[in-house]
């Protein structure tokens, strides 16, 4: 089990011009966690040597205030972003372009350079593909009447008659026509198209509103003509055709231009937005500084071990006072939890930070989770082909941005499954193919479960240690000798075993009587433990609570310890049912397989039945591994209640 990397307060103090090139190798570093230094000041966790050349400094501690911001990259990244659009690409961003030195006020000037000379034939581009729109919309219209000989104009030009051009489906068509004594219009039928009946409506203008009505009720689907077109509609469809043809060949001349632009200044978007990002970075780590007139000062997380890299970083700028305070020297604080696993274990973090984060002195369960976890996963999906496809699965996720841990996690639980499909000689539900190199499930219900269970208590009382250890790392007596889950819990669950195990096995391991003198003795040490503890410890009152109060949630809690242990270590016979439904489930496949009665169908079935057990059981062991880890084994020994080490960095 690896530790929770240990940590360091840095405060930093320097004039206020370099704060800005201070925060950007900062953040280009990855290795700071910021912290608000108006808290540290305000709880004198930042102080300052008294040195001679430190007096100035100390004395601006007076005059500190926030730091004031700006936020002039938003406009940029709106920029950026509208070039993005324009140019159709995704602009990678990358650490490169940040590493040397360079003036944001520089870029600033660039992005506006760019956006002026490409946002002028842009807006026209855009204007012109709504047009291209409207037009291809209304030519699709208009082609509804084009065989009609009749002029719009003499239709507007009517003075006491309003017109309008629609469609009816076939069924809405004979619902009009039984109606026609009832509506005073005159309805011409003027074509047909693919979307039904083409209807010009005639009707006095007074009765607008009932002719609007009695259309709407039929679904009457109108079209629309602008008052600009004018004539026949053959003249109007030449004169759109025209009009679009031309709009078609400014757009593919814009487009051409926009080409253009995008191999000249494609390259420089990746850079430019990559500084505008550093600029939004630093202007909210602004949110963590304070300021005087003449300093800024910061302070930070660091682990123990990036000391001396920070130091040579920062080194280069002069009168700059970096110092470090050892975690312990800041009582009130509790430090964030860095943790620092190898490669193998690394994708377990986001299992065990799913639970929660550990505390700064809890250790970290990453490398048990994920041994167990893999254990357990494996002996409930043991199969070398299928866990095969899991493995390519994970090395396929893993090469895809955003997926990467999953995949990880996946390769991982896939090599699992195949170490069992080994040793259960399992391969793609087949158990004829290759030996068993050591037991299969199926020919061995009793051991596989029995097994299970033994597994289970061991897994168990490796819980209880590393809570024991935990208690000792935060010097809680209380918890570590007499809670539940300390010493007095384990040798109650210890001698609990002793007793059953004898039962079961027809011995006597442990007297009856002296299990049940243990065991009471036991019981009253966790229900006695806070003022047992504050008795060793010297404390007074023995009790934080009312004496009652205390008693009667301490006698519950030892019904729930007892219960918790019981169903604790029955919960980890899950482990070897799912190793049987795994080999049934195939079984039930191959038997259907066999019922269909053709060599196509038995093959069809089988592979949908490997479908199905890789993607479903798959998520379900997934699910059941994950519910071991975090309800008979995490609440046991794991808390959870620490706060994640957020490493500034550009790029989140």
């Amino acid at each position: 089990m690896m530790a929770v990397e240990k940590v360091a307060m840095m405060n930093i103090v320097g004039v206020i011009d370099d704060a800005d090139e201070v925060l950007k190798e900062l953040t280009l570093m990855e290795k700071v966690n910021l912290v608000n230094v108006l808290d540290q000041v305000e709880e004198n966790g930042f102080a300052l040597n008294a040195k001679e050349e430190n007096i100035e400094k100390a004395v601006d501690l007076s005059f500190i205030g926030p730091f004031p911001k700006e936020k002039r990259y938003e406009k940029y990244l709106e920029k950026i972003e509208t070039l993005k659009k324009m140019f159709d690409i995704d602009i990678p961003m990358d650490k490169k372009y940040l590493l040397n030195s360079y003036n944001f006020d520089d870029t600033e000037k660039e992005i506006d350079r760019i956006y002026d000379d490409v946002m002028g034939f842009y807006k026209e581009y855009t204007l012109l593909k709504d047009e291209l729109n409207s037009i291809n919309q209304f030519y699709k219209n208009i082609m509804h009447i084009k065989d009609i000989n009749i002029n719009l104009d003499d239709l507007r030009g009517l003075k006491y008659f309003s017109y309008t051009f629609g469609i009816l489906n076939k069924e809405e068509k004979q619902r009009i026509k039984r109606n026609y004594e009832n509506i005073l219009a005159v309805i011409l039928h003027t074509g047909s198209s693919d979307d039904g009946e083409v209807y010009l409506v005639i009707y006095p203008k007074e009765l607008e509103e009932e002719t609007g009505k009695i259309l709407r009720s039929v679904n009457f689907a109108k079209i629309d003509i602008p008052d600009e077109f004018t004539g026949m509609p053959r003249e109007i469809i030449t004169k759109l055709e025209i009009r679009r043809k031309n709009i078609i060949n400014r757009i593919t001349e814009i487009e051409e231009n926009i080409k253009e632009y995008k191999a000249e200044y494609g390259e420089n978007l990746n850079c430019y937005l990559s500084r505008a990002y550093m600029e939004k970075k630093i202007e909210e780590s602004k949110d963590y500084m304070a300021c005087t007139n003449n300093f800024f000062y910061l302070s930070g997380w660091v682990a123990v071990e990036d000391k001396k890299d920070i130091e040579s970083t920062l080194g280069k700028h002069e009168n700059l006072l970096v110092t470090f305070r050892d975690e312990k020297e800041i009582s009130k604080v509790v430090p964030p939890t860095k943790l620092k696993n190898n490669r193998f274990f690394k994708p377990f973090e986001t299992l065990v930070k799913m639970y929660g984060t550990p505390s700064y002195r809890e250790l970290d369960p990453t490398p048990f989770l994920g041994i167990t976890y893999m254990l357990f996963f494996g002996a409930m999906f043991g199969d070398l082909g299928q866990g095969f496809i899991l493995l390519l699965a994970g090395i396929l996720l893993s090469r895809k941005k955003g997926k990467e841990v999953f995949g990880q996690l996946l390769l991982r639980l896939g090599g699992s499954s195949m170490v069992f499909g080994i040793l259960y000689g399992a391969v793609f539900g087949f158990e004829n193919i290759i030996p068993a190199l050591l037991i299969r499930p199926f020919e061995n219900i009793n051991i596989i479960l029995e097994s299970a269970v033994i597994i289970g208590i061991f897994l168990i009382l490796i819980s209880y240690i590393f809570s024991i250890l935990n208690s000792i790392k935060v010097k809680n007596l209380e918890e570590g000798l007499f809670g539940k889950n300390g010493a007095a819990g384990l040798s109650l669950y210890i001698v609990l075993l002793l007793l059953l195990g004898g039962k079961l096995l027809g011995k006597t391991i442990i007297p009856t009587g002296i299990a049940i003198v243990l065991s009471v003795a036991f019981i009253i040490l966790i229900v006695f433990k806070e003022p047992l503890a504050n008795l060793m410890l010297g404390k007074r009152p023995l009790y934080s609570e009312d004496v009652s109060s205390y008693y009667i949630e301490s006698s519950f809690s030892i019904l729930e310890t007892l219960l918790s242990m019981l169903s604790g270590t029955v919960s980890f016979i899950r482990v070897g049912a799912f190793a049987l439904t795994h080999v049934g489930l195939f079984i039930a496949f191959q038997t259907i397989g066999r019922l269909i009665g053709t060599l196509a169908g038995n093959i069809v079935v089988l592979i949908l039945g490997n479908i199905i057990i890789i993607g479903l059981e798959g998520l379900i062991v997934f699910i059941q591994g994950l519910r071991l880890e975090y309800y008979e084994l995490f609440s046991r020994y794991y808390e959870g209640e620490g706060e994640e080490f957020k490493t500034l960095r550009v790029f989140s």
